[in-house]
């Protein structure tokens, strides 16, 4: 089951935080390599696409492992102007597909993960998983939360997630040390 963050307002920058975009869709953990469900949300068993599973298991780098994310529905690419052969501009339409963001990762062939601090699990995620069209490891950054944020809200994300960059992981715990905002406020205001 994943862990649950805090929701929180308004939130000053803090030292020791990592910033990530909150994705929208449904919360779950990947299950690679292990017998069903291969999807696990906070009531149990999610739907997930087949082809989905497939795919993550494909870039994933490793015999088992269990990666927690989000299950983002109607994704679409970002549109790229395209020229034909005579030289006129286009977009292509694309399709809305089921992506998998992942953010952390709970265990690798058999070894537990949940007491390893935040930033070393991230470091793991980005070992085993590799990106691709169906798969995206989700970006965060430690500094300039306040710049980057406007940047998120550009791309269309509604909210951020603070986490402490040394926090473990309790599977269906309510951590404190993640917090969803909807705002961060310059460190000087008050």
């Amino acid at each position: 089951m994943p862990q649950r963050p805090r929701f929180a307002r308004e939130r000053s920058e803090q030292d020791g935080y990592v910033l990530e975009p909150e994705w929208s869709g449904t919360r779950a953990l990947v299950r690679v390599g292990h017998p069903e469900p291969h999807f696990v949300g906070y009531a149990g068993p999610v739907d997930g696409p087949r082809e989905l599973y497939d795919a993550i298991s494909s870039e994933a780098m490793c015999s088992t492992a269990v990666i927690d994310g989000v299950l983002v529905t109607d994704f679409e690419e970002e549109h790229e102007l395209e020229v034909d052969p005579e030289g006129n501009a286009f977009v292509r339409p694309t399709a809305p597909r089921t992506i998998f963001a992942a953010f952390d990762l709970l265990e690798v062939d058999g070894q537990s993960f949940l007491d390893v601090p935040l930033l070393e699990r991230k470091r793991h995620l980005e070992g085993v998983l590799r990106p691709s069209r169906n798969v995206r490891l989700t970006a965060y950054r430690g500094r300039d939360l306040r710049s980057w944020r406007e940047t998120l809200l550009e791309q269309g994300f509604r909210r951020a997630v603070l986490k402490d960059q040394n926090s473990t992981y309790s599977p269906g715990a309510t951590n404190d040390r993640w917090l969803v905002i909807e705002k961060i406020r310059d460190s000087g205001r008050r």
